[in-house]
């Protein structure tokens, strides 16, 4: 008899790095830690000015997995990324920020899934922060079954519909070809990018959940995304997000955005650029924009304590709701 012998995908790390040279070492040295090695890392310097070609031309000399591209000039997070989705040859990639820190079995749990779901448009997992200085760690896990699942499309957006959460994209690896397929990320979703492709990656070709696969996403006051979303440009950006979704041929991928109620902001803001797009703006989206833009305002009016009670009323909830299906 001839054993069938399955083989392993290829994953890929991506790292974009912009004047990060004083971390990323503390990010290598995770993924250099894995219980199962990437297949490759891949970092983009995009044009860091504070010396940190220097720095990961000598950590390359002890990881042989690492290469390095850089960019001669700074063009922003999501060039950086396109860059590395066009150079790696893996068959899903990962593309973690270059303060984030992979859990010790984040490849071998990814790993298993992918080789589970080789189709799969994304395999993502809990959140995972860290304090600033990484001294302090915290796991958020997801209202899901603690339990390997895969979500098709359409039961993804059955998903987002009952169980909305927004990804850890740090924690979320893509299929490479189907994101290649999607166009990547787009420059004009800036901070968004990567959330957006996320979920239109989920809504093409389903999701594999993994509990454990994690990715520690440092939690800094004015990161790139944080700021981003506070500012002005904001508006801009989420009415690309409603362009994007308008491109000729994303008509399946737009209707599943709408029947989902996914949208990046829920706030009044939010809601005011939505009015330029109504066929977008369904009731679920209302509902849902109502209920967390009243969270947000009220919640920083409760102690921490009262706010994790109330989260933890809501888990389970959704998670008693699982055990019925």
């Amino acid at each position: 008899m001839t054993a069938i012998q399955v083989c392993s995908p290829r994953m890929s790390v991506v790292i974009p790095n912009y004047n990060h040279g004083h971390l990323i070492a503390e990010a290598l040295s995770a993924i250099s830690l894995q219980a199962t090695p990437p297949f490759e890392v891949l970092v983009v310097d995009d044009g860091s000015t504070d010396g940190s070609m220097a720095c990961l031309q000598s950590l390359a000399t002890d990881m042989p997995l690492l290469r390095l591209h850089r960019h001669l000039e700074n063009r922003g997070v999501n060039a950086a990324c396109n860059t590395g989705l066009a150079l790696v040859s893996g068959d899903f990639v990962l593309f973690s920020a270059a303060d984030d820190r992979l859990g010790a079995e984040m490849v071998e749990r990814a790993s298993a899934a992918a080789a589970a779901f080789p189709h799969a448009g994304i395999v993502f997992s809990d959140h995972a922060e860290m304090s600033a200085d990484g001294t302090a760690t915290r796991l958020i896990p997801l209202d899901l079954p603690q339990r390997q699942r895969y979500f098709s499309d359409t039961e993804f957006v059955r998903l987002m519909q009952t169980n909305f959460f927004y990804f850890h994209v740090s924690s979320v690896w893509f299929n490479v070809k189907l994101l290649k397929g999607l166009g990547g990320f787009s420059p004009d979703l800036r901070w968004h990018g990567d959330l957006f492709a996320a979920y239109a990656a989920a809504f093409e070709g389903g999701a594999v959940y993994v509990p454990g696969a994690i990715s520690y996403f440092r939690r800094l006051p004015n990161s790139y995304g944080r700021a981003g979303s506070r500012s002005h440009a904001q508006i801009g950006v989420l009415r690309a997000w409603l362009a994007t979704c308008r491109q000729p041929g994303w008509e399946a991928r737009r209707a599943a955005f709408v029947a989902a109620a996914v949208w990046p902001e829920y706030s009044m803001r939010g809601l005011r650029v939505l009015w330029s797009d109504p066929s977008y703006l369904t009731l679920r989206l209302v509902v849902r924009l109502a209920r967390l833009a009243a969270w947000n305002r009220l919640a920083p009016l409760f102690g921490t304590g009262l706010r994790e009670r109330v989260r933890a009323i809501r888990s389970r909830y959704r998670r008693a709701r699982w055990q019925l299906k």
